[in-house]
């Protein structure tokens, strides 16, 4: 479905998509097709998050306003 590129370093494959390594999904592995292996994995796990990585909505909280007494004179 998605076509990363494909780059050579350092004796490591990597399938990127996106513009960078910092910003896109990423797998590197020793070969092409470890690379896509971990490419998918990484694809994938950005697709379907976990039930217990979503937040629950955040309530709005009350404000109550609080008139302090002065205290005794002494």
């Amino acid at each position: 479905m998605r076509h990363p590129q494909l780059f050579f370093r350092s004796d490591l494959w990597i399938a990127l998509l996106g513009s960078s390594l910092g910003e896109g999904v990423v797998g590197i592995g020793p070969t092409v097709a470890a690379a896509l292996r971990a490419f998918d994995t990484q694809y994938l796990a950005g697709q379907q998050l976990p039930n217990g990585m979503i937040s629950p909505p955040i309530e709005t909280r009350r404000s109550f306003t609080v008139r302090l007494r002065q205290p005794p004179e002494c």
